[in-house]
């Protein structure tokens, strides 16, 4: 299994949701990829695509307060696609994935699929969000 495989299917996947409206059950069926994934990469893509899809308001809501002076409406569809999968990643699979892992999968995808400065507020985005979620406040 490769993993970046399946988070590129998940990526797609969330992309596919937001912009062109298929529903979780069609994009399920996995017919709208150029590359013929193994069962253990499918199954880990519909991992993250159902939850990410279970926890989108969630997640949205930690995009929409880590993301200074961005508009949420102004984040590029791949973009929001890519911190979705990572933060569903980060916040429900934590005892499984190393965080370091997640966002240099991120800043991958970023690089691949998205516009060019990218990888740098995504980066942003996730390390607030990580931060904000795991670090012990000092008081």
């Amino acid at each position: 299994m490769k993993p970046h495989r399946a988070r590129i299917l998940a990526m797609q996947a969330t992309f596919q949701k937001e912009f062109h409206g298929r529903s979780e059950d069609e994009l399920m069926k996995f017919d709208w990829i150029d590359f013929t994934p193994d069962e253990a990469e499918l199954n880990f893509a519909r991992r993250i695509i159902s939850g990410t899809f279970e926890h989108q308001q969630e997640i949205d809501a930690a995009i929409v307060n880590h993301s200074k002076n961005w508009d949420f409406d102004r984040i590029s569809p791949v973009s929001k696609s890519i911190l979705r999968i990572s933060l569903f990643q980060l916040y429900y699979m934590h005892s499984e994935l190393d965080f370091k892992i997640v966002i240099d999968e991120a800043l991958r995808l970023a690089r691949e699929y998205a516009e060019d400065d990218a990888g740098r507020f995504i980066n942003g985005v996730l390390d607030s969000c990580y931060k904000d979620r795991y670090t012990v406040k000092k008081n």
